[in-house]
């Protein structure tokens, strides 16, 4: 058998342009160092949409397995860089990364690039905390736009320290943390970012929305306005998480109901989907996702066609206050959820648990 190294470069190079998942495209480029040298962005359809992987939890060692919904395997790469680290994916497969030492990164796990952030101590100072407080509880981090493809990019993140939530933001060239002044303290449980603005959702109902100017603005005022406010008796029932998603240019709001989240024993039931009438302050429910396939979990939501399974919501454990409390830790309450008869099954029949960071969905892409 021809030594795989030595076969000619452009027959190669012909061999990396027919493979269209990227998950095998990185195992192509692991067989040498030639095939590596082919392996780039340039052979590589990078619109080809792209299912997304589950990040397994962490095990405390400098390696990280993924599983493929589509090849029903576990790939395992080495990344000593996430080791014992909470992992908030966002934009373009990066990922928010936060540390028990305080240092705060963003992170390409299949390029293995990394951005450095002001720490901790930067955030405490931005966000005039008491001084004594040694650990924020970070919950979650939200991109503009793929810093693989621009540098004029902003991160948003929340953190819930004293149990209320605080939002705070930083560009490339920013030396700190800015704190976004919000007119009413509420506990924000969703952020994200669409068609140019950020939003963020609270406890209250209300909808929030926001704009952070690009880095050649030095000192920005953000000033976020109240979109909307929810009065649906529909919000004020225990146990619900809140999301929010786009399908076909629509903004879509996802509430997610679990038995118990006051015990071991907690698991999602049900997911109810519905449109936001931003003039009557209602919600409108819908019967069904289309060809559309959501994938949910910690860090927010994202919609796709993916030839999969049309109409469901695969999900990932993100009840935070509950799984804190379990010796294990988070990772139980994982499956797919039918929209169609409101059925909930398994589609990952091993066991990833971990109170630092459980599993959860990342989207592959390139690096920088």
């Amino acid at each position: 058998m021809a030594n795989l190294s030595e076969l000619p470069s452009d027959l190669i190079s012909t061999v990396a342009e027919r493979v269209k998942v990227i998950e095998d495209f990185i195992a192509f480029g692991a067989v040498c160092i030639s095939w590596r040298t082919a392996a780039t962005r340039d052979n590589f359809d990078v619109s080809s949409q792209q299912i997304p992987l589950l990040m397994l939890a962490d095990k405390d060692d400098d390696y990280r397995e993924f599983y493929s919904l589509s090849k029903h395997k576990v790939s395992r790469i080495f990344l000593p860089e996430i080791r014992g680290r909470r992992c908030f994916p966002s934009e373009g497969g990066w990922m928010f990364t936060d540390s028990c030492t305080g240092e705060f990164n963003l992170f390409h796990p299949f390029s293995r690039t990394q951005i450095q952030l002001p720490p901790q101590n930067a955030l405490k100072e931005a966000l005039q905390k008491d001084a004594e407080i040694t650990h924020y509880t970070i919950d979650k981090a939200v991109l503009s736009a793929n810093p693989s493809l621009t540098s004029d990019y902003v991160l948003v993140i929340s953190d819930l320290t004293y149990g209320r939530g605080d939002l705070a933001f930083w560009r490339p060239g920013d030396v700190n943390w800015t704190k976004i002044v919000m007119r009413r303290k509420a506990r924000f449980n969703s952020l994200f970012h669409h068609k140019g603005k950020f939003y963020a959702f609270n406890y209250h109902g209300e909808l929030w929305v926001f704009d952070v100017p690009g880095c050649s603005i030095p000192e920005p005022i953000v000033e976020p306005r109240r979109l909307t406010r929810l009065i649906d008796p529909i919000l004020h029932q225990p146990d619900t998480q809140y999301y929010f998603v786009e399908i076909s240019g629509a903004l879509l709001f996802l509430i997610r109901f679990l038995n118990n989240t006051y015990t071991s024993d907690y698991e999602t039931i049900k997911f109810k989907v519905f449109e936001i009438d931003v003039i009557k302050d209602q919600l409108n429910e819908i019967n069904t996702l289309g060809d559309s396939t959501i994938f949910l979990g910690r860090n927010g939501a994202t919609a796709m066609v993916t030839g999969l399974k049309p109409n469901h919501i695969y999900f990932t454990d993100d009840v935070f206050e509950s799984y804190f409390a379990l010796e294990a830790g988070g990772g139980k309450d994982m499956g797919v959820y039918n929209f169609e008869n409101g059925k909930v099954e398994s589609f990952y029949s091993g066991v990833s648990l971990s109170p630092v960071c459980p599993p959860t969905w990342v989207n592959p892409s390139f690096g920088s």
